[in-house]
């Protein structure tokens, strides 16, 4: 057993007002992890397949550009 003294009434409210604020979030994040853990994996990374050829071509144009800029400047932005 532990006993705690404050310096004052303030104190006391304080604290506490603080650990309830604490478990609030604890509890948000509990739920948070487990229903990450419930959730099927999500599927960030599109099909590049799906992509029209337009877009392909577009992003290929792009970093083709962003490479050869790099080049010239020596490898430095």
């Amino acid at each position: 057993m532990v006993v705690v003294r404050f310096r004052s009434d303030n104190d006391h409210k304080d604290l506490l007002h603080k650990v309830k604020k604490m478990k609030e979030y604890a509890e948000m994040l509990e739920d948070c992890l487990e229903n990450a853990m419930d959730d099927e994996e999500p599927d960030y990374r599109h099909d590049w397949e799906e992509y029209p050829e337009h877009e392909k071509e577009k992003f290929y144009r792009d970093m083709a550009n962003r490479y050869s800029k790099m080049r010239r400047m020596g490898g430095k932005y």
